[in-house]
Formats: structure tokens, sequence, C-alpha cells
């Protein structure tokens, strides 16, 4: 079949224009253009080329010279813009454009006094959808991956060149995929006016003119194989578990971990850790003793460099596989879940087939992730269909259907799905609002994960999940005999964050944008519904429904939006300045005049939330029932608005758990940022428990057999008590194995003596100089760790140009980029100093000779105004020795764990708190800290200390 519409020639037999520009800055209204490049080109052949440097008429900053190459010289001798854009205009002609972020380039132009109107596609928009997990979607990344040399980077004519072939190779592309996934793709471009129309329309020709030819058909009437995501997604069998338990035997874990044993003959390069092999026997006889009917509980520390993943790994596949059973892992971080999937896993499989373990080679491990993590094929359908979508969208679906033919998991960490509003959609894809959804036609991601776990031996989560599984009462996870909790000093946390609850501004202004916005479930029920037939009953009655949902919605809207600006003001007048702050809500709080206000705001907003709650329910009733007309986007649709009629349902809930009947032993605060001028402040009124210890207790310690709490970090002052106590883990073996590093070789503390204290005004830029010096005399390689951002930032405006003086790059968190982004770049060049607050106090990984500085601004206590750290302070007689120093004990642990990763690293570490020598708590976090050289000296003699241990300076 031939498609009738008359269109363009060939994608890559038309004449392109390739269009890119070197600017002073960012945005077209203040900053200018330094260089237009521009080439003609059709499919691979360049045809003509057009360059020009230009004067902007103002200084060229540091960045832009060193990002660009182009000099002050180069632009100064330059014809201005108005000169230049002449001929740029009379190059380019009636041409359709390409670019990568064109809007960019177009908006300058438009700025400089030049509109093109061409037709035009971005590279970048193709790269999207065609590429759905590159690694990134700048020009550089995507040429690298297409195996396109990019000669000059980052100038115009050099880009302008590379986006033609980037162009060219992409095009080819997308004529392999499959004639119905183009049509796809056009109808979506064209219905959401994405620059991708420009080229689909020619696209799809191509395709069914080449399967025409060679009898190819399709016939993906859904754009995607459903029959065949099923046949990927099948798993085996669920576990058959043993009746009777088999226990482990300690003496053979120790023995593979040991000298000569599997482990060193399956894994090259493997170093025999005592410490090790202790942990490991721990673990085993914690799984026997719950064979036995046990408790099973044990909690172990192990230091950095004892290899506690395999520890534990190795005696919870030996059970596991003996008995046809589950272990479940739960980690905090994804690195972790990634490091024990790719990595660890795999070395304890080959540990066990070379100890000749029966059913080695079929050890079956799985990640399984929260709702939100898998992509729900019926919400797509339903957004696919719906006439009224977004250029973003429509961005999102075509790119997930480009997906969707190769994804066996549906899980979005497979996706780069980019920076909002690109990723934006994916919520209302996601399977985290489609709880009745049945799939499309048996196919579902998130019932395939599920059935996976239930198939594996090792099922590994992260503590996320695994205290929602306890929220839902267990309806989560597999059945497991086993559970291994890493990195458990996050326990408490996570637990309290998981518990408790957030009522936001802005999340209840995206629950009703997820009702009646141009998005929203009325607009995909309008979209869905208007190919019934105008005299159907279902289709009036559908329209009713609607018509009255968007009816409530704007009351239920005002009367949400006075209640918590009434709890904004009562949070920010209960403040010094009046300005942003959390207030906790306690007894004093609720006898209070405001509050009594506050309380009749929420009855009207009760009013209302029952009234919208009730009519959502009636209209997910009407769209289970109007099937005919699209029956799996009608699924999905009525899938969703289901889970908006008990999402409302919760907001009710919380908000009367809130304001009338507050929980006991519950902690609840309202929080209020700053007014400012253009943005209004969001308001948050939120809730957690006082603790989680009773509840872990009952609702996970005793529900499973055996039990580990395991951390590099969990000890305060050689003591699990404190850890104990705040997660409830009673009745559990103790075990704190050391490091196999040789601290004393390898790491200096410096404690300097006469540093002002923190609370001081001299303090910040005595904090500043010292940074500079440590980074002066480690030639970089320094990171510098602070309890305040305001107090980075200050850092960072004063020591960046005198270290960029020095040849040291300074990368400071929030200043230059994602944590990811800012460690690649220290990593590719050490001659750096890194700024960072709370994500780089744990979890980055600077090993070898990268990090060999780190300078600890202040000793990281809470804060002590927090809701939630007050209300648990108040549970001792003496909270600051009882919680808050053991509380930042760990976390300065946690931080001194970034400078020793492997045994040859060497570092010093400058605590910059003077409250550590002075105070007698000071002795807790030294002697908590590694066996390291300590030395408490003058800040003056801290460089010179610095030179010396790590041989820079003689």
């Amino acid at each position: 079949m031939t498609d009738p519409r008359p269109g363009p020639a060939p994608v890559l037999e038309q004449e392109w224009v390739s269009l890119d520009l070197e600017t002073t800055g960012l945005d077209p209204r203040s900053e200018a253009i330094i260089e237009v490049g521009a080439v003609r080109f059709r499919g691979d052949e360049t045809l003509d080329t057009f360059s020009s440097l230009v004067n902007p008429g103002r200084r060229l900053g540091e960045f832009i010279v060193a990002y660009t190459g182009i000099s002050e010289a180069d632009v100064a001798a330059a014809p201005r813009a108005a000169e230049v854009l002449p001929g740029l205009s009379d190059f380019v002609g009636s041409a359709p454009l390409v670019g990568h972020n064109l809007g960019f380039d177009l908006g300058f132009l438009e700025a400089a006094g030049l509109g093109l109107a061409n037709p035009s596609c971005d590279t970048w928009e193709l790269a999207y959808v065609l590429r759905p997990a590159a690694r990134s979607y700048s020009l550089g990344q995507i040429a690298a991956e297409l195996g396109i040399a990019h000669d000059r980077p980052h100038r115009a004519l050099g880009d302008a060149a590379a986006t033609a072939r980037v162009f060219a190779a992409l095009v080819r592309e997308a004529q392999d995929l499959e004639a119905d996934i183009l049509s796809e793709l056009d109808s979506l471009a064209r219905r959401a006016g994405s620059p991708l129309a420009r080229v689909t329309p020619g696209l799809v020709r191509a395709a069914r003119a080449a399967r025409g030819a060679r009898g190819d058909g399709g016939g993906q009437s859904l754009g995607f194989d459903v029959g065949e995501i099923r046949r990927r997604t099948l798993t085996d069998g669920a576990l058959r578990a043993a009746r009777e338990r088999r226990t482990v035997d300690p003496v053979a874990v120790a023995a593979a971990l040991g000298e000569g044993g599997a482990l060193a003959r399956s894994m090259p390069g493997f170093e025999h850790r005592a410490e090790q092999e202790e942990m490991a026997r721990a673990v085993a006889q914690a799984i026997n003793e719950s064979a036995a009917g046990g408790n099973g509980r044990l909690i172990v520390e192990g230091g950095t460099g004892v290899g506690k993943s395999l520890a534990y790994l190795l005696p919870a596949a030996l059970y596991a596989l003996a008995n046809d059973a589950r272990v479940v892992i739960s980690t905090n971080t994804i690195n972790l879940q990634e490091q024990l999937l790719s990595k660890d896993v795999p070395m304890a499989a080959s540990a066990l087939e070379a100890m000749g373990v029966p059913g080695a080679a079929g050890l079956r491990a799985t990640q399984l992730k929260g709702r939100s993590n898998y992509l729900c094929l019926a919400r797509l359908l339903a957004m696919r269909s719906g006439e009224s979508a977004s250029e973003a969208e429509a961005r999102m679906v075509s790119k997930l259907l480009v997906w969707l033919r190769s994804t066996e998991t549906g899980d979005r960490a497979e996706l780069n799905l980019g920076r909002r509003p690109a990723a934006e959609p994916w919520g209302r894809l996601s399977a985290q609002g489609a709880r009745d959804c049945r799939g499309v036609s048996g196919a579902c991601f998130l019932r395939a994960a599920r059935e996976r776990a239930a198939s594996s031996h090792l099922v590994v989560v992260n503590h996320a999940l695994l205290m929602a599984h306890l929220a839902t009462d267990g309806s989560i996870l597999p059945e497991h005999d086993v559970l291994i909790i890493d990195e458990a000093h996050h326990l408490e946390e996570s637990a309290t964050k998981q518990l408790g609850h957030e009522l936001s501004q802005s999340a209840l202004g995206e629950h009703l944008s997820a009702i009646v916005g141009e998005s929203g479930v009325l607009a995909e029920a309008a979209a869905v519904m208007a190919s019934r037939p105008a005299s159907d009953d279902r289709r009036q009655t559908v329209h009713q429904l609607s018509e009255n949902v968007g009816r409530m919605a704007p009351g239920m809207r005002r009367s949400l939006a006075e209640l918590l600006a009434g709890a904004g003001r009562m949070a920010r007048e209960a403040s010094a300045d009046g300005g942003g702050r959390e207030l906790r809500v306690t007894a004093a709080t609720r006898s209070q005049p405001a509050w009594s206000e506050l309380e009749t705001a929420w009855e009207r907003a009760d009013v209302s939330l029952v009234e919208l709650g009730n009519a959502l329910a009636v209209l997910g009733a009407a769209l289970e029932d109007a099937d005919g007309a699209g029956p799996e986007a009608l699924s999905g649709l009525a899938g969703s608005t289901g889970e908006l009629a008990r999402a409302n349902d919760e907001i009710r809930i919380r908000l009367r758990g809130f304001f009338p009947h507050p929980e006991p032993e519950t902690v609840y605060w309202i929080s209020a940022g700053r007014q400012a001028a253009r943005r209004p402040a969001d308001v948050v009124l939120g809730s957690a428990p006082l603790s989680v210890g009773e509840i872990l207790e009952e609702a996970v310690y005793s529900r499973t057999g055996a039990v580990v709490l395991t951390s590099a970090t969990l000890a305060a002052d050689g003591s699990l008590e404190h850890l104990v106590d705040r997660t409830g883990f009673d009745h559990a073996r103790h075990l704190i194995v050391g490091s196999p590093f040789d601290y004393e070789r390898s790491a200096l503390v410096c404690l300097p003596d006469d540093v002002p204290e923190p609370s001081s005004p001299a303090y910040q830029e005595t904090l500043e100089r010292a940074i500079v010096d440590a980074a002066a005399a480690a030639g970089g390689r320094t990171m510098a760790l602070f309890t305040s951002y305001a107090s980075l930032q200050r850092a960072d405006r004063a020591i960046r140009p005198e270290l960029k003086r020095r040849g040291i790059e300074v990368r400071a968190q929030g200043a230059d980029g994602t944590p990811h982004r800012i460690v690649a770049r220290f990593l590719d060049d050490p001659r750096s100093v890194i700024l960072g607050t709370s994500s780089f106090w744990e979890g980055v990984d600077l090993s070898g000779e990268s990090l060999q500085v780190l300078v600890v601004a202040r000793l990281p206590f809470a804060v002590p105004t927090d809701p939630i750290v007050a209300a648990r302070s108040e549970l001792f007689e003496d909270a600051f020795r009882g919680y808050h120093v053991p509380q930042a004990v760990l976390r300065l642990r946690q931080g001194f764990g970034r400078l020793i990763r492997t045994g040859t690293d060497r570092g010093v570490a400058v605590i910059m708190d003077r409250r550590i020598v002075s105070k007698s708590y000071g002795r807790s976090f030294v002697r908590s800290l590694p066996p390291a050289r300590r030395a408490q000296m003058p800040l003056s003699e801290v460089p010179v200390a610095i030179g010396r241990f790590l041989g820079t300076r003689r």
C-alpha cells in the first residue's frame, strides 16, 4: 500500500542547511553571537559552507574563551552581526534547516534581527526518539556513538558539519524501523506539531515502499508487538522451597574466601582478607540459626575494603540454592544495587561453581523496583490515542515505541529521559498510577518484574521498596527466608521518609492538573470517546460525568489554596524574620487562635475532596463500562481515573490526620519557604513516625527468618548500640570487623587547633584560606565537605578566582552540574577541587590518586530545629550526647570513607572544626575514625604536613 498524500522527495535526497552558532552566553536577550557556521548538504555530500566570526561588542568571559578557543583578538577584528547575517540569510535561502537544539540558534538569530521561518528538523529530537538509551544527547556524544568524527567541537562550522553527518546517520537508522512504527511516529509528530513532522512522512513512504518491494507487511496495530513483549517477559516458574531447611556450612564458606579458595580460583587478582572470612562465617551462622528455629539476627559493620558484599552473598546464595529459597537484599543506593547485580553476584556464582555446588550455574538474581519505574502499556495506549497530545508527550510516546522493540523489562533505568520538561510525561505513563490495570492483551512489565522476583534466588531491592512492602502489609515482595539490609545506616531515615507523608502545594496542583489539565484524564476521556457515535448513550454518560468533575475541580483548588496559604502564613509568622522555616506542630500550636482558622479552612477543603472523589469514582466506573471504542486505551484510562480517586481519598485521609485527628507518636510540621516576587513559596504539610523501631520489629524483623544489618559505618565510639536503638533491632548478635587497610601508613588526620569556632564571623574566611592552601599543597586532588549549602556557595565565590590563577579548577555542587558530572570531570582532571554537601558525604568513589586531601568544614551535626530531630531529641535525658553526637559521628565516618578506598590509596583529612580538640565530646569523633596517624597542629602548618605526607613537598 502506498501513501496517497503528496510529499517531499526522500529525506536524504533533499538539500538541507545545517546551522550552528557560538555565543557569549545562553540568553539571547542579554548575550551575543560570536561565530556563525552553516553547511549545505545532501545526504553525506557537502555542497557548500558558510562561516564567519562575529564581533559581539563586548569582552568574552574566561569560560567562553576556554570552551570555544575563540579569543578576544579573534572577534575584535571580525564584522558585527548586522554585516554577517544578510550573507547567512542568502546562503540559507528557502532550504529546510537542521540543527542540534536548533531553537537555541534560531532564538539568537531572531534577537539579532534575522528571523528564519524555514521548515526545520532538530537532531536532538531525532536522537532522543531513535536512541532511547543514549548516554547523553549532546552533539559530541551522539556523534561518537554513531562513529562520526567531530574535528572542531564548539566551533560553529565544525559543529554544523558534525550535525549534518549526524542527521544523515539518524535518518538511515530511522529507515530501518518497521513501516507501522514510522507511521505512528509520523502521526504523533503531526498531531503535536513536532519538528520531526518535517522528516517522518518521507521516512514512512520509503519504508512502505521498501517493505512492499520485499513483501514485508508489518501489522502492528497498537504501535508495538504485544505478543513479542509477552514472549520477552516470560519467566521461569516460582521457586518451590524445600520442606526441610538445609543449613550452610560456615567452614566451607570461609574456605571459599580463604587463600587458594574457590573465589581465588575464579576471580583474577583476588586478595584474601581475614575480616571477610569472619563476616561470612557470622552471616552463615545467622542463617543457620534461623533455619533451626532461632532468631537469626546479626548486625555487622564491615569496614572499607572488607568486601562485605561477597561476605554475605556467598552464604546467602548457598542457602538459596540448597533450599530453592529466596533471599532479599535491600540497599539504599542504585549504585550498590547495580554493583551487586553486575559484579558481585556473578563473582559469587563463579565461586559456587568452583566449589562444585549443585545448581550453581542456575543461580538466578533480579532487581525489583517500585511501580513508578515500570512502563504501563495501557497508559501508553491512552496517551497515544489522545488527540491533544503535547509536543513533550508525543516525543515521549515516540521514544517509547522505539524502545519497546527491544526492552525486556520496561524499566525506565534503560532510558535516558533527559531533564524536564522532556522527562515529565513519564509520571503519567508509569505503573505508579495504574493499580487496577490489567495490562494490554496479557502484557504487563510490572507483573513480569514481580514474576521474575518470584522465580529468583536473590532479589535486590532498595530501602524505599522494602518500606513500601511494609506499608502495604507485605504485598510487594515475594516470600523470603533471609533479609539482608546493606547500607543499614540509612534504615531509620528511609523508614521515616517512606512511613511519613508530605502534602505539598505543588503536588496538590499536579493532582488537579492530572484530572482537569490539558493532558488530564478529562481531556484524555474526551479524546478517546470522540470516535464513538454522538448518539451513543455511554459517550453521553462519560461526557456528563466529565463535566461534573470539571465543575467541581475549581472549588477544590480554591479551598486547598486557602488552607495551604493559611498554613504558610502561620509558619512564616512563627519565624523571627518572617522568612521561610519549618514549624513543628505541637499541642501548643494547636491551641492557638490561628489554628482554629486553619481547621475551618480544612472543613471546607474536606467537603470539596469528598465530592470530587465520589465524582471521580463514578467517572472511572463509566469508563470501565464504555467498551467497544479503543478498549485497550479505555482500560488504561479507567485505571488512571480510579487511581486519581484513590489519591484524592488519600489526600483527604492525610489532611484529617493533620488537622482534627492527629495520630499519637507522630511528628507533624508545616514547611513554608520564603516568599519570592515572581513565584509563591511552596507550602508542605508533613508527618512522620516519632520512632520506627517498633514498626520495623513488627512488620519486618519478626516476619523474616534471618535478618542481617550491615554497612561500612554502623558504630559510634566503637559501639553498635546507637543504631540498634534507632532501628529497634534487638536480640541480635553484634560484630565489628575492621578494615584490612593499613591506615597508619596510608592516612593522616590533621586537627588544626587554632581555627575560629564555627559560629565566629572569622570562621568562613579561615575555611576558605585553608581550602586554597590545601589544594595548592596537593596540586588539586582535594574535596571539601560542607554541612551548609550557603557556606559552600560563599566559599566557591571566594576561592574560584585564586585557584583558577594557580591552574586548579573548582567543581562546586549546584554550580557545575550534577554530582555524577562533577565526579566524572574530577576524575578526568584531578587538578581540581570539589566543593560538596550532603550527596558527597557518601557514595562517591574517587579511589587512586585522584583524591588525596579531604577537608571537612564542620562536624556534621543535624539541624536541631528540624521537626523530626527536635521531637526525637526529646526522648533523651541528654539529647546532645545520646542522640546528636552519635549521629554526627556516623556522618563524619562516612565522609572520611571518601578518602581511602583501596589498599594503595594515600590521603590527608583536615577537620576544620576545633570542637573536635577543644570539647570533651570531640574524643568520640577521634576514636571513631580509622586508626590513621593523627596530628594536632596550628593551621599554618597543615599545608606543609600535606606536602610531606603526600611527597609533593620536601
